[in-house]
Formats: C-alpha cells, structure tokens, sequence
C-alpha cells in the first residue's frame, strides 16, 4: 500500500506542476477543472467512485498511465496531453495555410510575441463566408512562406462566442488586423477594403512589409476600353454580359471573384462572351450608356441594340441562371455543365436497355452502333465504345472509368475545354443504370 501512497503523491504533484506551467502559457485546463469540480452532483461522484473501487479496476488505470508515459519527453507533452483529453487543442491546427484559432489557442497564439496577423471572424452557416473561403485560402498560400512574418488566420466566431465578444463581432464575415504584439480590441483595425485575392493581399503588404506570391492565373473574362466596346459588346452574332465597374468601388472589388469565376463557367461558350469596363475610366462609353451606379451590369443580345439591365441577385448562382436563359446555355454554378449536356435519348434508351438486359447486349451494342454511325458525334460513339468494352471487360469497366473521368475533372491543372469534355462523358456514363432516365430530347 506504500507504493501506491508513493504513486498518488507523485502523481499528484507532477499534476500540480503541469496544471501550473499550463496556466503560465496561457491555457484554461486549470479553469476547468475547477469549473467541472462545481458542476458534480453525487450522482456523478458515486459513479465514479465505483469506477475505481476495485483493486483490478485501478490497477488498469496505472497501467494506462505508465503505458502513455512512454510518449512523455517534456512537460508541453503532458499539457498536449491533458488538452486532447479535455477538447483543447495546444497548437493550432492549418487547414491549408491559414490558422485555425479558438477560444482555447487563441490567447496563446496572439500573445505579445505573435508577428501581425489578419484574422477572418466567420460562422460556418454564413454565404458571404462561404464565397470567401477560396479566396482566403489562396491568401493564405500567397503568404505560405512568410509565417514567421505574418500570419492569415480564421477564428469560427458562431462556436467560440468568448473571443468573438471581446472583439465586438456582430456580423458575416468581419476581417480584422492585428499589429505585431496587439491584442487590444481597441487597437486591432477593422478591415474594410474589397474581398477580392488583390485587395486582401495588398491590404496585408501594405500593413506587413511582406510581399505575397501570388501565382498569375488567366482571366477568362474580357476587358473592353472604348476603341473595343462597339465591336464587342454589340458583335450581332453574340450574346454579351457586361459589368460597368469603378476601380475605387467597394462593391465592385467584392464582385470581382464571382465575376472571374463566372467567366470561367462560360469560357467554352462562344456566343456567350463575359466583359468588364472601368466606366470611371472610360467615361465616353459610361455617358453612352448612362451609367449612374458602380457596379451596373447590363446584357447585350445578339443582333439586338438595346441591351438589357440586369437586375438579379449578384451571386454565381444568379448569373448562371440569367445567362442560361438568355444564351440557350446549360452551365451549372461551380463550372462544368448540366447533367443533360451530350446525351441522346435514343442512345440513353439503349444503354439502360443494356444494363437490364445483360443476355441481348450484343444485339444492344450493335444497334448503338449503328445510330452512332447514322450522328456521326464523337458522344454518341462513346456511348458505343463504352458498350463495347463492358461487353469485353465486364461492369467493372464502368466504375473504373467512372472514378477516372472524376480524378481528371477533380484536378486543378485541367483546363475548361477538357473539362466540359470530361463531364459530358461522366453525363454519359450516369445514364449506364437500369434506374436512369433518358433525356428529353
């Protein structure tokens, strides 16, 4: 029994001196305990009591210990320890190269010693927070290699309520700068510039002295001045959508990503051409078409003179529908294109005709065939030509290449004309069960 007195007051000493140096760096662990001591009933006490009233069931207990000892070099070993027991998590995790930070890091992430930082109070619910998620994640890469300088961080302000009202956050996203060494909510700054990848990591430039790497990417969107304008925004054989932009517009420099991301969707669309103008700039061509507001967009049909002011919601989403409409398109937010883009009825009839009925697939095969021969499009051979091979290969011909055609689609180096390519084949490839639809054609 000695030994055991010896065991509980080393323990219970190496606890106090743990329990110290984390409250000395910053953490809670100690709050806690003392928080979850007030809140025991008997209930819970009796429990667990009984937990450990055995000799057998506390000598497993020190087996465990000693056995997680073996990992111990350092006294911030047994503090990580003891927080991944209690939900606390020591060090902050990255989720690419921004800072997750909550309310049990946060104080001892941006201590007197933490190098400036931009930090987005976000809620995970939120629309605006979502759009901004990829550009802020490619603010973070623009900074990857200067954290020691500068840190772009994220703070979940819905889940950690404690820091967020220290700070006076009360709405979706709200971006603030903290100097090196700056923690009072009186000195941090309110960021109020655009949301655009340029804005955010000139602001942080400007703030930090460390320059971002940003990697030059294509625009799919066109710029008109006033020697281009007439020819094409009014081209009679295209469909244009125009935004009448100021360079000093907030709300223009928000809209900035969407409509990047929007000319993107419609790149492979020739009749249907997204543009941009600095109206400020080009003020002959703003007067022409009374531009009063930043951003004003307006669509130019084809062989019409009159364009069309838009009036929809600034989203993605709110584009795409108007320009499917208007264009004849079937792009879908996010790029690629709809589910029914590339098939052929006649086709799909067959190719769910050929998963059901597994004993006439060769007179099916041959029949695609033959209407693929009679369209003479390289769709409604692949239509044959996946026939042929499952035939020759058997249905696991159709998963393999289901899960090819997504690893390609999924890839960031592939560019919109393959792409469109390789979701139409995946379109195709759907309509392989005896439970699809064929498309109205």
């Amino acid at each position: 029994m000695g030994v055991v007195r010896k065991l509980f007051f080393l323990l219970l000493a190496a606890n106090a001196i743990f329990l110290g140096y984390d409250y000395y760096q910053g953490g809670k662990i100690a709050l806690d305990l003392v928080n979850n001591a007030r809140n025991m009933d008997k209930e819970k006490l009796n429990f667990y009591i009984n937990e450990v009233s055995s000799p057998q069931k506390l000598a497993g207990y020190v087996n465990s210990a000693f056995a997680q000892l073996k990992n111990i070099n350092s006294p911030m070993d047994i503090v990580n320890a003891i927080r991944q027991k209690s939900g606390h998590s020591a060090a902050p995790q990255w989720e690419g190269n921004v800072l997750v930070l909550t309310d049990a890091n946060f104080d001892a992430v941006m201590n007197g010693a933490h190098p400036p930082a931009l930090i987005e109070f976000y809620a995970p619910w939120c629309g605006h927070c979502k759009n901004l998620a990829p550009t802020y994640a490619e603010l973070g890469d623009a900074f990857a290699l200067q954290k020691d300088k500068v840190l772009i961080a994220k703070f979940d302000a819905d889940s950690n309520r404690e820091v967020a009202q220290r700070y006076g956050i009360q709405g979706f996203p709200t971006l603030k700068w903290f100097p090196q060494g700056v923690t009072g909510a009186d000195e941090v700054e309110q960021y109020q510039g655009g949301r655009d990848l340029t804005s955010l990591a000139n602001f942080v430039r400007d703030k930090s002295g460390v320059a971002p790497r940003i990697r030059a990417q294509k625009s799919d969107v066109i710029t008109l001045n006033t020697k281009n304008f007439h020819d094409i925004a009014l081209d009679p054989k295209k469909n244009v959508f125009v935004e009448f932009y100021a360079s000093w517009c907030g709300h223009c420099k928000n809209l900035a990503p969407i409509w990047e991301k929007l000319g993107t969707a419609f790149a492979n669309e020739e009749n249907c051409v997204i543009a941009k103008i600095d109206a400020d700039k080009e003020r002959d061509i703003g007067t022409e078409f009374e531009i009063q507001g930043f951003p004003t967009i307006k669509f130019f049909p084809a062989g019409e003179s009159d364009p069309i002011s838009y009036e929809g919601p600034r989203t993605e989403a709110g584009f795409i529908e108007f320009l499917n409409e208007k264009c004849g398109t079937q792009r879908k937010v996010g790029g690629g294109v709809e589910a029914t883009v590339g098939r052929i009825r006649e086709l799909d009839e067959l190719a769910i005709r050929f998963m059901k009925d597994v004993k006439e697939r060769e007179q099916i095969h041959s029949k695609a065939v033959d209407v693929s021969k009679k369209l003479n499009t390289r769709y409604a051979k692949y239509y044959a030509k996946m026939m042929e091979k499952m035939i020759e290969k058997g249905d696991v011909f159709l998963n393999t290449e289901k899960a090819r055609l997504t690893k390609i689609a999924s890839s960031d180096d592939i560019v919109p004309s393959k792409l469109d390519d390789f979701n139409i084949r995946q379109n195709i490839l759907a309509v392989f069960d005896k439970k699809a639809t064929p498309v109205e054609n």
